[in-house]
């Protein structure tokens, strides 16, 4: 099954089902995306596998999250959390991203491939977490500030490692960045030794310096020249147009990324960060709102397609071992940074429960270096996996984070 039609049929049928069965037992919807793909892909039915047209489709679905991630990003609303965004998420990102690189580097994964991998490892799901959270009337918590204070960090952070991404898959890097080494009876391929390529990191400061330049046009002129736009468009009075802008906008801007060299979700989010600050941000969101659940249930499906069971079973040792990683470790290094800034031990304790999982932004960084090369599929695989099933349990143990100590401190 290849032709378009088809592939859409299927996934939007078995994502269907999944989200009525997964929605009557109060488990997360995008959780039932991932088991979709992995039901009716090459390790399951085999219904479908990955192809070029689905893989569009998921992009579409990974631009219009992150235009969604700018419309809420505001820099009053940074400032006003700065302590809970740049003080726990910054060093949250910081420490789990060097450990975790460190140790994949130390394995004998390329540097900035190991940065890649240390970057997919520090995320956690933002979409699980506030639902989770907003259920449970914690959103407003003490802990859940925290813990939503520090998932902002987390989805700012995916652009630099998205920026990593493209340039590595550009330079060529691939595969070339690993080491001979066996890690948990794993055995990596090798081609060449963890020595980084100047030219990697030419591509990767010619990139850094493009964004940073399209960040400041953004600013500048971007503000400007799409306010005046979306202004024009909405005095016409017609939802139908102001829908259609929205659209152009998101995938115009994604596009002219693309053209310049970056990726394209960064375009979009620069676009949803313009337009966050204006008064048609609400009409943005409502507008956007379907287009971003359906497509993104579909990125969430193409995860499921990629994920090769075989590797996973095979490797199975490492996939519990990255599983307690990212529950057990990165709980307790949340818990310990939360407890340094100054948080109280129960808040600091419901802080690190919350965010221990892997999240979306995890799987998006991971799924797009695997499909560029750029990780090896004998440790992105494992990892892929550990991702998923942490995910799995989020919502069960964000659920359970009142049951370690006293009621909720809504101080």
């Amino acid at each position: 099954m290849t032709d378009l039609l088809t592939i859409v049929t299927v996934l939007l049928a078995a994502s269907l089902v999944a989200t009525l069965v997964l929605q009557r037992i109060g488990a997360p919807t995008l959780i039932g995306y991932i088991l979709v793909g992995l039901l009716i892909g090459p390790t399951g039915v085999g219904l479908l596998e990955a192809s070029p047209q689905l893989e569009l489709l998921a992009e579409i679905g990974i631009i219009f999250l992150m235009f969604y991630v700018g419309l809420e990003f505001s820099l009053p609303v940074l400032l006003a959390s700065r302590r809970a965004v740049f003080g726990l998420g910054g060093l949250q990102v910081l420490c789990t991203s060097v450990i975790a690189a460190g140790l994949a580097f130390m394995a004998g994964v390329s540097l900035l491939a190991a940065v890649l991998l240390g970057g997919a490892v520090a995320m956690s799901s933002t979409a699980i977490t506030i639902r989770q959270l907003t259920d449970q009337d914690e959103l407003d918590t003490r802990h859940g500030r925290a813990s939503v204070g520090t998932l902002l960090f987390q989805d700012i952070a995916t652009l630099p490692f998205l920026v990593l991404v493209a340039a590595l898959g550009v330079s060529g890097s691939g595969h070339d960045a690993v080491a001979n080494t066996a890690t948990h009876g794993l055995s990596i391929p090798a081609q060449s030794i963890t020595a980084v390529d100047t030219g990697i990191w030419r591509e990767l400061g010619k990139r850094l310096g493009i964004a940073l330049l399209a960040f400041g046009a953004a600013l500048v002129i971007g503000r400007r020249l799409l306010l005046g736009i979306v202004s024009l468009v909405h005095r016409t009075g017609s939802r139908e147009v102001f829908m259609l802008a929205m659209l152009t906008i998101v995938i115009g801007a994604a596009w002219a990324a693309h053209e310049i060299g970056l990726s394209p979700p960064l375009g979009a989010f620069l676009a949803g960060m313009i337009l966050g600050e204006t008064s048609f941000k609400n009409d943005a969101e409502t507008d956007i709102a379907p287009f971003r659940a359906v497509l993104l249930g579909l990125f969430f499906v193409s995860v499921g397609l990629r994920v090769d069971l075989s590797a996973i079973i095979s490797n199975v040792g490492l996939v519990v071992g990255f599983v307690a990683a990212l529950v057990v470790g990165k709980g307790l290094l949340v818990f310990a940074l939360a407890r340094l800034l100054g948080e109280p031990t129960e808040v600091a304790m419901r802080t690190g429960v919350i965010l221990a999982h892997g999240g979306e932004f995890g799987l998006l960084i991971l799924t797009l270096a695997l499909s560029q090369n750029v990780i090896p599929e004998a440790i992105g695989q494992p990892l892929l996996g550990a991702i998923v099933i942490s995910m799995i349990f989020a919502a069960f143990l964000i659920k359970a984070n009142g049951r370690f100590l006293a009621p909720p401190n809504s101080g």
